[in-house]
Formats: structure tokens, C-alpha cells, sequence
């Protein structure tokens, strides 16, 4: 009987501490599963006035462009110019062999010598039968020979200096050159090579840079958005009543000179749904090359009060539908589908579907779903400034 009283003190302190045991380690689970929670950033939503852009990507392409091709054949006897140099209108980039074509020259000149001789001789015949018609002395069949001799000769020597100034355009077509000013390319023919007249290889080509074309596309509902904003002076004109537009290259680098709208295309692409447009820039230096990826940015005025979310945030469920992350008050996961608007830097206007104050997240977004509860934390503010876990 002692011994159990002895015992119970013991079994009870036991039993305490069991409990006392089980106790902690629900707060240690309930403490872990607080600590588990998936931090995830978020950004507030709301309202400011936006200076829109439409963003229009497309390439470079060169102001003029002339392929310079042979008008007679023979051997290239010089190639007078530099590859990749500036060349100008008029200036000879080939010589090809003339020797055939000043024989040519020389011949036709030779025959029309051979029938002014002949056309002299039979005009002083036909004038002297004129003479002898009057007092009867030839028919005047005789005399009509000799007149109709007379313009068949008149004739020959219209075909001689004819002749004459085919062979002097050929022997002028052995010089090759440049139809317009601007920067020549490689020589696809070489000294000694044989061209032939307008063969479908041209032997350079000749492009004009400056300034220098930017086409890009225009789905058909921005194009009439961007004609009534025109129209109604949301887009403002420059003093040659032309749209002012930013250049960008490929890496998101401003190009230093600004460019303009020039025009529109008169039909839509039905592969595509765009309409092409045509800016232009200045390009003294040649920075741009033709087949360059470029951005053009076109202003579309101030959009007062409007939502923008990080283009981040933005999911597409589909090829129409897209949507964000939000942290509601309870701190869970849930999904808001909007519609969009413009691109405004690293931030996108959002039309419909979200308001002001929702929590969008910015972080973690393949790893979060629908319904998770999370520890957010306001992207906007740095570490000192978060709250305090609890």
C-alpha cells in the first residue's frame, strides 16, 4: 500500500508532462505551418494619369534601292569603285570592253557616209529631170522614178544615222553607272568576268540611307483608334502636320534621332489582320542598316485614372483570356480575368476586371494556385517597412 502511494506522485508528474508535452508540440506545429507559409510579393492597385504609347515592332528598310545591271554584253574590263562606299548619281562603277561596239560605231558611220554619196547623185538626177520635164524632153514617168529614187535615198540615210546613234548609245552603255547617289554594295562580278544585256544577276546593288524607312504593323482597331485620336487631337502633329514617333532598337536602346508617321497602307493583310505603316528617320551616319529589327513607339495622348498592373502579373489562359493573381484580405490566392489596354513602359493599362486597392501578385506565380493561403509582402516597400510576422 506504501509502495503505491509512493508511486502515484510519480505517475502523476509523469502523466503532467505528457501533457505538457503534446501541448508544446501543437503550438510547435501550429508555429510551423505559420512559418511554412509561401512569401509572395504583390504591388497595389491604383488609379494615375499615364502618358499611353503604342509599341509597333517591324524593320528597317532602305529609302531607295537600285540593282545595277549590264545594257550590253562583253568583259568587264574595270570595277571602279570601292565596296561598302558612298557613290554618287552619274558616277562609273564598271568598264566593260568596247573594242566590238566603236567597230560597230565606225561601221554605221560608214554606211551612212555610203548613202549620203548615193542620195547626192540621185537628187541631182531627180533635179534635172525637173528641168527636162518642163520643156518635154523626159516622160513623166522618168521623172517620177527619179523622185520616188530620190526619197528611197532620203530614207536610206534616216536608217544610217539611226544606226549611228544605236552603235554610239551601245558603245555608250560600255559605262556602267550609278543611277542614284548612295551606299553601294559588294561587286558580284570581277574583272574578266562576261555579263550579258539585262541578265537577271545584277552586278551591285545601290542603296539610299538617309533617310531611312521603319515599316512596321497596325492591327485594323488601333489604326482607327490612332486616325480619331489624330482627328480629335488626342495625338498631337509636329509643324509638318506628320506624327512624331520614338525609335527603339531590338535591346530596348532609344535611337537618338526621333522619327515620323509618313503613311498607311490602303489594304489589310488577311494572313495577319495588320495594316502596314511606313515611318522615317534621319540616318546621316548609316546607324541603321536595312533588315534591322526596330520598335517604333506611337504617342496616344494622357489616359487620366487609369489602372496599370506590371506586365509581369499578366497570365494568358488562352489566346484571348488573360488574368492575375490576387491576394484577397484572408491572405488566400484568388483570380481576377481582365482586359487590356496599351503598354506603358515595364507596365501594361488595364481596362476591366480589377480595382483599386486589389493586391496583384508579382512573385511565385507558377508555384502558388487558386485557394493557397500565403505570406504577402508589398513589392513597393523595402524589408524595414513589411510587417511583422505574427
Amino acid at each position: 500500500m506504501r509502495t503505491l502511494f509512493k508511486l502515484l506522485p510519480i505517475s502523476l508528474a509523469f502523466l503532467t508532462g505528457v501533457a505538457l508535452t503534446g501541448c508544446n508540440d501543437d503550438q510547435q506545429a501550429q508555429q510551423g505551418a505559420a512559418q511554412r507559409l509561401m512569401p509572395v510579393k504583390f504591388v497595389p492597385v491604383s488609379t494615375s494619369d499615364v502618358t499611353v504609347e503604342l509599341t509597333l515592332t517591324g524593320r528597317t528598310s532602305a529609302l531607295r534601292e537600285a540593282e545595277v545591271r549590264p545594257q550590253v554584253s562583253g568583259i568587264i574590263l574595270k570595277r571602279l569603285f570601292t565596296e561598302g562606299s558612298e557613290v554618287k548619281q552619274g558616277q562609273q562603277l564598271y568598264q566593260i570592253d568596247p573594242s566590238t561596239y566603236e567597230a560597230n560605231l565606225a561601221a554605221a558611220k560608214a554606211d551612212l557616209a555610203k548613202a549620203e554619196a548615193a542620195a547626192y547623185s540621185i537628187r541631182v538626177r531627180s533635179e534635172r529631170y525637173a528641168e527636162l520635164l518642163k520643156s518635154k524632153a523626159v516622160s513623166q514617168q522618168d521623172y517620177d522614178d527619179a523622185m520616188a529614187n530620190r526619197k528611197s535615198a532620203e530614207a536610206q540615210i534616216l536608217a544610217a544615222k539611226a544606226a549611228v546613234k544605236t552603235a554610239e548609245i551601245n558603245l555608250g552603255y560600255t559605262k556602267v553607272y550609278a543611277p542614284i547617289s548612295g551606299i553601294i554594295g559588294k561587286s558580284d562580278f570581277t574583272e574578266g568576268a562576261l555579263v550579258t544585256a539585262n541578265q537577271q544577276n545584277p552586278l551591285t546593288t545601290i542603296q539610299q540611307l538617309d533617310p531611312i524607312y521603319i515599316d512596321v504593323g497596325e492591327s485594323v482597331n488601333d489604326l482607327l483608334l490612332t486616325r480619331k485620336e489624330i482627328a480629335d487631337g488626342t495625338i498631337h502633329l509636329n509643324k509638318d502636320n506628320k506624327v512624331e514617333v520614338t525609335i527603339l532598337f531590338e535591346n530596348g536602346d532609344k535611337y537618338p534621332e526621333p522619327g515620323t508617321l509618313e503613311f498607311t497602307g490602303v489594304s489589310v493583310d488577311q494572313a495577319t489582320g495588320m495594316v502596314n505603316l511606313r515611318a522615317t528617320a534621319n540616318n546621316k551616319d548609316h546607324v541603321l542598316l536595312p533588315g534591322m529589327f526596330m520598335r517604333v513607339k506611337l504617342p496616344k495622348g494622357i489616359q487620366k485614372n487609369a489602372f496599370t498592373v506590371p506586365i509581369v502579373s499578366v497570365i494568358r489562359a488562352n489566346r484571348s483570356d488573360k488574368y492575375v493573381w490576387i491576394i484577397d484580405k484572408d491572405n488566400k490566392i484568388s483570380q481576377k480575368f481582365i482586359e487590356l489596354g496599351p503598354e506603358v513602359g515595364s507596365n501594361v493599362v488595364v481596362k476591366s476586371g480589377i480595382a483599386e486597392g486589389d493586391r496583384i501578385v508579382v512573385s511565385n506565380m507558377q508555384k502558388i494556385k487558386l485557394g493557397d493561403v500565403v505570406e504577402p509582402v508589398d513589392a513597393t516597400k523595402p524589408a524595414q517597412e513589411q510587417p511583422a510576422k505574427k
